[in-house]
């Protein structure tokens, strides 16, 4: 078995990612919480970086401050593995091959501004249950870069979810489901919870824990 650096020590399900990566363009993964997503994407982009010189951008529907990014979740990662990273308030860079991490919100950035995209290597939309078609039909274009990617993590609210089902309808997408139980990182008190929400709510449960989506839109409103 090939010896992966600690920076990649994540679910042996999601290593699938880091195997297909030069196989596929679009990139899904949708499943419930504490499954390992947005950690593993956001380790697998670090590793990236350290190899060549990327430009990344971490993008959400909407993103008021960066804190409601990735940027915590990378910074405490550079920081737990002493990566060689410049960290500012609005951007990562590393020092030795020059990869840049930026961050937007494109609800709050607006059209003009998805549309100054062209030259990114690689677009990570977390929480990508929240984009919308009309986002999607701007910012899919926009990244045209030879050899350019995009990963979507999310938990789907609904099943026609546009992001997934945009991936759905590609040849050049690679899709993965993963929950709490295909991550061997996850702690006890973790499984508890998920637990006893399920004693309490399956449907709940389902949806939270298990990835699973609901019904529609309304359902999604009516149990907020």
């Amino acid at each position: 078995m090939m010896k992966l650096p600690e920076i990649l020590n994540i679910p042996p399900k999601l290593l699938k990612i880091v195997e297909n990566f030069n196989n596929f363009r679009y990139f899904c993964i949708d499943g419930g919480r504490a499954s390992g997503k947005t950690q593993s994407i956001a380790r697998f982009i670090l590793y990236l970086c350290e190899k060549r010189q990327l430009r990344i951008v971490c993008g959400r529907e909407t993103q008021n401050t960066i804190e409601e990014s990735v940027y915590s979740v990378l910074v405490d990662l550079i920081r737990k593995y002493n990566l060689d990273f410049d960290i500012t308030k609005i951007c990562i860079t590393h020092r030795r091959t020059g990869s840049t991490i930026i961050f937007k919100g494109f609800r709050e950035q607006g059209a003009s501004n998805i549309k100054g995209l062209e030259g990114v290597d690689l677009l990570w939309c977390d929480e990508a249950e929240a984009l919308t078609k009309m986002t999607l039909d701007i910012i899919v274009p926009t990244i045209r870069k030879p050899n350019s990617k995009i990963i979507f993590t999310m938990n789907r609210f609904i099943r026609e979810d546009p992001a997934y089902m945009f991936a759905l309808s590609r040849s050049e997408s690679f899709l993965l489901h993963c929950d709490y139980f295909d991550n061997p990182f996850v702690s006890e008190e973790i499984k508890r919870e998920a637990l006893a929400c399920k004693a309490n709510n399956e449907q709940e449960y389902n949806h939270i824990w298990l990835g699973q989506p609901l019904e529609n839109a309304s359902d999604y409103l009516f149990n907020s």
